[in-house]
């Protein structure tokens, strides 16, 4: 099957030379490098433009989307049956994503995920963020997700299409698929890769995209588990209120406090809105798994 590797690109004038030439001196020539520069307002879509091979083409936004804008674009241009992701800033290595392309041909795969090993760079600013979310989506996954957000990953190209209107326009999208692979019962594999230092300066702002952490992680919620995660706090209000009202009844005898029963309508309340938005989650998943 023919393979497009998508690269999305924001200000990587410093990196995306090297990124490009190391990884098309690599690949076969019937693979796509299909790069999207999502509005940079530096050199690399000159850059890009100036290299001479075959295989290497750019899509250009006129302003800045975001990464998963930039994939969107990249997954609607690919023209190979397979699709990956690589970044531009050279920490992924040419030999990688051959080794998930591979993967994923060989055993008739949905998708596979590049698993970074403990000998891959990891920015110490981001070490916690990191690990912190890392905690909280293994406790929303139905099973345990060795790197749910790797950059590098590879689908059946029709099998992503269905579900690209569900990724974020900007962070999380290596996230979100690992939910709809996992909701969708896809079938997949991974692969251990080394991640390199990046080249240049990172765009990530810890403030801005923390609180983009936090958005993504309720995103997850109301798509994924609202009624897991709703409705167990739903019942757990309702529980304290019921105790609270009781006890309060019996030892002070003036009935049931106005606190207990603001709990527990809160907890109704909250455990049908983690109902209905289950049902609604259903509804959007099962339309796009036909």
């Amino acid at each position: 099957m023919k393979a497009t590797i998508i690269i999305p690109a924001f200000n990587e004038a410093e990196g995306i030379k090297q990124t490009l030439i190391e990884l098309a001196e690599f690949i076969p020539n019937e693979y796509e490098i299909l790069v999207v520069d999502d509005g940079s307002t530096d050199a690399t879509f000159n850059i890009i433009n100036e290299l001479k091979y075959d295989n290497i083409r750019c899509v250009r936004h006129r302003r800045n989307r975001g990464y998963g804008s930039a994939i969107k674009t990249g997954c609607r241009n690919a023209e190979g049956e397979i699709v990956a992701w690589y970044d531009a800033d050279g920490q992924h290595r040419p030999e990688d994503v051959m080794a998930v392309i591979e993967k994923l041909e060989k055993e008739s795969l949905d998708y596979c995920i590049g698993v970074r090993n403990r000998e891959s760079h990891c920015d110490q600013n981001r070490k916690m963020g990191k690990y912190i979310l890392s905690k909280i989506v293994n406790v929303l996954a139905k099973e345990p997700i060795e790197d749910f957000n790797s950059g590098m990953r590879a689908f059946k190209k029709d099998i992503l299409l269905r579900y690209l209107s569900l990724l974020p326009k900007r962070f999380g999208a290596s996230t979100v698929t690992t939910f709809i692979a996992q909701e969708a019962e896809l079938v997949g594999g991974g692969v251990n890769i080394l991640v390199r230092k990046r080249i240049g300066k990172s765009t990530v702002s810890p403030i801005k995209d923390g609180i983009r952490t936090l958005i993504l992680i309720m995103n997850i919620i109301i798509l994924f588990r609202p009624k897991e995660v709703f409705g167990s706090i739903g019942i757990f209000a309702i529980v304290v209120g019921v105790l609270y009202g009781v006890v309060s009844a019996l030892t002070q005898g003036l009935g049931i406090p106005v606190l207990a029963a603001i709990i527990c309508i809160f907890g109704i309340q909250t455990f049908f809105f983690g109902i209905i938005s289950s049902q609604i989650s259903q509804l959007r998943l099962e339309h796009y798994n036909y």
